[in-house]
């Protein structure tokens, strides 16, 4: 059958193409990702020596040394994992139903080899034939892109500053032999799943004049649709009361799990709908509008492949970039919620304020608190292991005079040599609450026990560890990298003037003095700014491939349509007639991927609002509008170039000899 195999890819090239196309662009994605992963891997995260250290044990009476100069990699390992996500997401995706539609437009073709004695075993074995004979070049071809792409990508990826320290592209031997391998992996598994379909396919499928779909669900497809549909939403029923921490992942693959049913369960329920949105064509362009309704009611399949890609990035897409930014948004408006102080100072120079321009501060009549905390580093040993986490030396009644905060066990007091205040969050996640004992250290230090007198909740007000004044290692003491000021009531009300004075007195070349208001306006405007590029970092590259995709579905779907449109064009349907309607199946296909991708996003987005809390109100969603009309008007005009490009390609084909001609 391997011969076959080959003949049969060389004859209907044109449907080849696209499974190509996708897969080797997926490859190169997936390459990419991985090089880049590596690159950070490559990093040597190690301190040099002379760094400061500290050695703690852990439950188990394993000793562990920590040093300070360990560089914290984790946040761009994390964004690149959540891209290399994305990216096989989309690709198993898209290689799954491209392999399947490939099968579904070639039914006859299975019907003839059935007709002429070839058994289902050898149907199987001719598909997976011709799955390997596109699938080793198109691995090859990605690896090449990948090769050539990875330096710019790494490169590229230090521009955006999420690196801390500048990679360098590393070896890229195993990254590519990972890709290579996802790959086959993924062409193998598309056609296993078609294979079978393309075995039990009947003689009598030879003798068919028209191209309509038959028994379009499947068993497997069903239930594998409604599998994906009820742990979607499992998961976005649970999402609400998990917190934060577990809400963001239930509620991303909550969305994708629905994202994935809604494309199993499309032959079902997409027909019915898109005939329902071409009723306004029936009445604005009868000839076209109808045929358009007719044959995205009879050609399932082709209807579902078309709406796929399409529904996929957009959900995928509008999933990551709507969870960043509610997120962002909800602690930005916590943050606002439970300032209370009107000022917020920063110094002019360095990254640090002195001692003496915090007592400055302190010493103005105007003033009524300033909380500084200095925020610094540490080792925290737990039960099982040992750790780094933020802390800050900050007396908690000071911060809770600038800050809403609330106590939510023990007694905010003044801290003093071996007690500590944790934070919410800290006490959940570790079990840790008023009167437990904590074990961490200081670089260069040595290991400290301290009783847990106050479990706070208060933002970011509230890092995970507060500590008493006077706790440092070996380092000098931290100094704040801000202040937070309340004002007297007199004040509180031209805090701009008072801003300026502040300013003045201390010295403009010192500090920086502004409102709140201003403060957090800018510090939002910063922080939209790196979620943007992690958003970039993250959707960007896949939702390329899935416009491309988009293509090639098309391109596939036109290469057997040239008997149905010379049959219009010789029962009488002119050119511009048959143009527009092309165009109508298009644009319905595409819109009805566009409003069902909105529906799963905005589902898993109302369910990931209820897990964030918001100091005095509800969180609010955010969602980037610009960043998905893009994309959403990419999809449409590649969809509508596409169609009416490959649409005048079969016009410009002489009538009858596409009617008699071999397919």
């Amino acid at each position: 059958m391997w011969r076959i195999s080959l003949r049969s890819v060389r004859h209907s090239w044109a449907l080849f193409a696209g499974t190509f196309v996708a897969l080797a662009l997926g490859v190169a994605l997936i390459g990419v990702s991985a090089s880049a992963l590596a690159a950070t891997w490559a990093v040597p995260t190690s301190p040099g020596a002379g760094n400061p250290s500290v050695t703690l044990t852990d439950g188990t009476g394993t000793a562990h040394t920590l040093s300070s100069g360990d560089l914290d990699l984790g946040g761009v390992q994390s964004v690149l994992a959540l891209a290399g996500v994305v990216s096989a997401f989309v690709t198993v995706f898209v290689i799954v139903g491209t392999c399947a539609f490939g099968i579904a437009l070639r039914r006859r073709d299975m019907g003839l080899l059935r007709l002429v004695g070839a058994g289902g075993p050898q149907v199987r074995r001719m598909v997976l034939g011709e799955s390997l004979a596109v699938a080793v070049p198109a691995a090859l071809a990605g690896c090449a892109v990948a090769a050539g792409a990875a330096p710019v990508a790494v490169e590229a990826l230090n521009g955006t500053g999420l690196s801390p320290v500048d990679l360098r592209p590393g070896p890229l031997f195993w990254p590519l032999v990972f890709a290579a391998g996802s790959g086959l992996f993924m062409a193998v598994l598309g056609m296993l799943a078609a294979s079978g379909r393309a075995a039990r396919v009947r003689p009598t499928e030879a003798l068919r004049e028209a191209d309509l779909d038959a028994r379009t669900m499947t068993a497997g497809r069903g239930v594998m649709g409604v599998l994906m549909l009820v742990t979607g939403a499992v998961m976005l029923a649970l999402a609400p009361g998990a917190g934060a921490e577990a809400a963001t992942p239930l509620a991303l693959f909550g969305m994708m799990a629905l994202a994935v049913a809604a494309t199993l369960l499309g032959p079902v329920y997409l027909p019915p709908l898109l005939r329902l949105m071409a009723l306004p064509l029936r009445w604005a362009d009868p000839v076209a509008g109808r045929l358009a309704a007719e044959s995205v009611r009879t050609s399932r399949r082709r209807t579902a492949s078309l709406v796929g890609p399409v529904l996929a990035i957009l959900a995928i897409v509008g999933a990551f970039t709507t969870v960043l930014s509610t997120t962002g948004a909800a602690t930005e408006a916590d943050d606002r919620a439970r300032t209370v102080a009107q000022l917020v100072v920063e110094p002019a120079r360095g990254d640090e304020l002195s001692t003496d321009d915090v007592a400055a501060l302190r010493a103005d009549p105007r003033v009524t608190a300033v909380s500084a905390p200095a925020a610094l580093e540490v080792a925290v040993a737990g039960p099982d292991s040992v750790w780094k986490e933020q802390a800050a030396i900050a007396d908690p009644t000071t911060l809770a005079r600038t800050h809403r905060i609330t106590v939510v066990d023990g007694s905010p007091g003044p801290l003093r040599p071996g007690t500590i205040a944790v934070s919410r969050e800290f006490a959940d996640w570790y079990g840790y609450r008023a009167g437990s004992t904590v074990t961490y250290g200081l670089f260069g230090g040595r290991p400290v026990k301290a009783r847990v007198v106050a479990v706070l909740e208060g933002g970011s007000a509230v890092p995970p560890l507060l500590l008493p004044p006077g706790s440092r290692g070996a380092a000098p003491a931290p100094a704040p990298s801000r202040a937070a000021v309340l004002l007297d009531k007199e004040a509180a009300g031209s805090a701009r003037a008072v801003a300026a004075e502040l300013t003045a007195r201390v010295g403009a070349d010192r500090v920086r003095v502004v409102p709140s208001a201003q403060w957090f306006g800018e510090a939002a405007t910063d922080q939209d700014r790196l979620n943007r590029l992690v958003l970039a970092v993250l959707t960007v590259p896949a939702s390329l491939y899935a416009l491309i995709a988009v293509a090639g579905t098309l391109v596939m779907s036109y290469s057997r349509r040239g008997r149905e449109i010379a049959g219009m064009r010789m029962l009488g349907v002119s050119v511009g007639q048959v143009r527009r309607m092309a165009l109508w199946e298009t644009l319905s296909a595409s819109a009805l991927g566009v409003l069902i991708a909105a529906g799963v996003v905005a589902v898993g987005a109302r369910a990931y609002q209820g897990s964030l809390t918001v100091f005095g109100g509800e969180a609010p969603l955010s969602v980037e509008w610009g960043m998905l009309a893009a994309l959403t008007a990419a999809c449409v005009l590649v969809g509508v170039v596409v169609s009416l490009a490959a649409t005048g390609r079969l016009l410009r084909q002489a009538g009858v000899t596409m009617v008699t001609s071999r397919q």
